[in-house]
């Protein structure tokens, strides 16, 4: 006989992997992107951008990388 208890323990075991896998995804790309937004505002600086300026151009690559980053690391884990 089977027993469901099994397969329903089994189930969740997946799925909670499933979800570490995507939270660790999604840290490593977020980690990824502020480094390259710190790097955006470091090189407008560098490059005499004004202080206001270089902070929303870190910014708007931030906001506009990250809403991308979230669905290519849950679309990834979809994928196995």
């Amino acid at each position: 006989m089977i027993n469901p208890d099994g397969f329903d323990d089994l189930v969740a075991g997946i799925e909670t992997e499933m979800n570490q896998a995507v939270i660790e995804k999604r840290g490593t790309l977020a980690v990824m992107l502020a480094r390259v937004a710190g790097a955006v505002y470091t090189e407008a600086i560098a490059a005499g951008v004004p202080h206001a300026l270089a902070q929303e151009m870190a910014t708007d690559y931030w906001a506009g990388e990250m809403p991308s980053a979230a669905a290519v690391a849950e679309e990834d884990s979809a994928d196995g």
